[in-house]
């Protein structure tokens, strides 16, 4: 009887879990409303790294700082998997517009992400400019180890499919929503030739500095992923940096939270 009544306990103990999602924002300007949106917020650091623990629609959320760059994501992503056990990250903030159709203000969903900054050049001699078309793109940073030792590599990184479902009905009044290209690099481009270039190559909607390093972690840790970026300046069509465009993917990011039923 009482291994009876423990297992009904466990069980139910499990089906009224609250689900966990870890989201994060590079700098403060990308996390400070995520933040005040938590209920009974409480604050961790760990290194360099700072997490916000509450909740959103009774749901346990973990904001994270990760900080600027592939590295701070990395390391910021595997100290919140590890820490928190999260069942969703959503990697989300401002980003620079690739796609001539897009404008300050639309949303990208990232249907790929792809690291844009990966590139082998072939041998040339002295006297022979260099040429960004000449690059080849690396795949092996993109490699993952799964469980019996066996390495995979990686062109592209994906949202999970339910949880884009979910974030393309979202209501949004500062712009469009797009399912698109997020493309990462330790990189902020202006040069319209280059930009012009990286759409043409990989088929980027906007570029950053974070979204991949957080999707191939997540995927290395088998961890659903969902990537949002919102164009908070492109020089396709000379708009410059409008800081109230993290504010409006925050927003967003939380509408999404609420929607999310992660045991659909």
């Amino acid at each position: 009887m009482k291994k009876i009544m423990m297992g009904m306990l466990l069980l139910s103990s499990s089906i009224f879990a609250k689900d966990t999602i870890l989201v994060q924002g590079a700098m403060d300007i990308e996390t400070e409303h995520l933040i005040k949106s938590l209920s009974n917020p409480t604050k961790e650091q760990v290194g360099s790294w700072t997490f916000w623990k509450g909740e959103i629609a009774n749901k346990t959320v973990v904001v994270s700082r990760t900080e600027i760059g592939i590295t701070n994501a990395s390391a910021a992503t595997t100290i919140g998997i590890i820490k928190y056990s999260p069942d969703l990250v959503i990697n989300q903030g401002t980003s620079g517009g690739h796609d001539p159709n897009l404008h300050t203000g639309d949303i990208v969903l990232a249907d790929k992400v792809v690291n844009i900054g990966a590139v082998r050049t072939e041998r040339k001699e002295y006297g022979i400019p260099a040429d960004d078309k000449d690059g080849i793109f690396f795949e092996d940073v993109q490699r993952i180890r799964d469980s019996k030792g066996n390495t995979v590599d990686y062109n592209y990184f994906t949202s999970d499919k339910n949880i884009m479902n979910t974030a393309k009905n979202i209501d949004y009044k500062n712009g469009k929503v797009v399912v698109g290209t997020i493309g990462t690099a330790d990189q902020w481009n202006r040069e319209l030739e280059r930009i012009k270039f990286i759409h043409e190559r990989y088929g980027t909607s906007a570029e950053e500095m974070e979204t991949v390093a957080a999707a191939q972690v997540s995927k290395a840790f088998n961890v659903p992923f969902m990537g949002v970026r919102i164009l908070s300046n492109t020089d396709i069509h000379n708009e410059d940096f409008n800081p109230q465009t993290a504010i409006w993917c925050q927003e967003y990011t939380v509408d999404l939270i609420k929607k999310i039923d992660l045991k659909k």
